[in-house]
């Protein structure tokens, strides 16, 4: 019983573990050597291993600017007081048991935080609403669906160019998929994209630039789609009341944009990013007077815009191996793939706080580049990644 209550199969190793505790007393707690090589690297060539790690490598003395394992190997066994019989497991589980792990470098900026070009110079401009923004786009993400108001996020991508793009699929051995070495370039294409999160449809249409004019009229007509097939208001507010729930929304900025004086009921929020195109007065009061108060992302803050994430993967089908030659085959492929993602959308999620968003629970969940977002069910798992994931789920289950 003890034996199966400890987590042991064999009740001789909880007997053999009270035996020890008798004569060691905690000590015997403490992991013993499973067998194998005695332990040859301690505490002070683990130290050595990692101050070479936290060294920046010289191009010119180690012929690298990035450790790799075979790296570290050679420098270690070449440098005076070195480790000379150092092998590349032995690095790799040294860095592996102080926290280090191969990751991929990010790019990453400063939210509220931009570098702008000016005639004086390069300059930083600061964005003052950057707390207010970020907290009514949450609360949006986390209440808006329960208080009644539909809420989108807009964004646009691009320019993607008529060149081969790189990228994996399923071929016969020894007979990759080729592109040409050289190729022309006959312009590029941009992706216009309406997400709603909470059902993962998504409305895409691609465009050869993104003028006021272009992006103003088919976010005018997808707007009004669809808001005419949003529910009708059942409970009537007086104007008092109505326009304390649109402020209600405005919370903390110092910026804001004079509403008018007659407003329809608040029906949906539209997150999108601080474009100077999506400041224009005409546009605004379109949207006020269609029940659409626009939510901006602060300097630096697209990660709070969904849409970014649902881009990525859009993208990432549709071109990722693909080699379009003219700009009108990118817009096929960018809109194609949407429509197919709307017959199996995904809903997304808001994943809270950066540090959460940052656990890997790969059995609970799974992260979305490109925004905040998560989903409980995984748009697209590479082979070999749902592989290691599901004997994941069998070792811990």
């Amino acid at each position: 019983m003890a034996a199966k209550i400890a987590g042991y199969s064999v009740g001789d190793s909880v007997a053999s573990l009270v035996s020890r505790f008798n004569r060691e007393g905690l000590n015997a707690l403490e992991p013993k050597h499973a067998g194998g090589q005695p332990t040859r690297y301690r505490g002070a060539e683990t130290e050595r291993i990692l101050a070479e790690v936290r060294r920046m490598p010289d191009p010119k003395a180690d012929g690298t600017a990035t450790w790799s394992l075979a790296l570290l190997k050679r420098v270690l066994r070449q440098a005076v007081g070195g480790l000379p019989q150092v092998s590349t497991y032995t690095i790799q589980r040294v860095l592996h048991k102080a926290g280090y792990s191969w990751q991929k470098s990010r790019s990453w900026m400063q939210t509220g935080q931009a570098i702008r070009k000016r005639k004086s110079g390069t300059v930083t401009v600061t964005d003052a609403d950057t707390t207010a923004k970020q907290t009514l786009i949450e609360r949006a993400y986390r209440m808006g669906n329960t208080l009644g108001l539909a809420v989108w996020n807009e964004d646009e991508a691009g320019p993607f160019q008529t060149v081969p793009s790189a990228g994996s699929s399923w071929q016969p051995k020894g007979h990759p998929r080729l592109f040409p070495h050289e190729y022309e370039r006959h312009g590029t294409a941009k992706m216009l994209t309406l997400f709603h999160p909470r059902t993962g449809k998504v409305r895409v249409k691609g465009v050869s630039s993104v003028t006021n004019v272009i992006l103003h009229q088919w976010l005018k007509e997808q707007l009004t789609a669809i808001v005419a097939d949003l529910p009708e208001p059942t409970v009537q507010l007086s104007a008092e009341e109505n326009r304390a729930i649109w402020e209600s929304w405005r919370e903390g900025l110092t910026v804001r944009v004079t509403l008018p004086t007659q407003l329809p009921p608040l029906r949906m929020l539209l997150i999108w990013d601080n474009l100077a195109g999506h400041k224009t007065p005409e546009l605004l009061l379109w949207l006020f007077s269609q029940g659409i108060l626009p939510l901006q992302t602060p300097l630096g803050g697209s990660w709070l815009n969904m849409a970014e994430s649902v881009q990525r993967i859009l993208i990432r089908r549709a071109l990722e191996g693909q080699h379009p030659t003219q700009p009108s085959q990118i817009i096929e492929l960018l809109e194609a793939t949407a429509q197919g993602w709307n017959a199996h959308p995904t809903p997304f999620e808001w994943g809270g706080k950066r540090a959460a968003r940052r656990k890997r629970a790969w059995a609970r969940r799974h992260a979305l580049g490109g925004s905040g977002a998560y989903t409980y069910d995984p748009p697209k798992f590479h082979p070999t990644s749902l592989a290691k994931w599901q004997r994941g789920r069998q070792t811990t289950h």
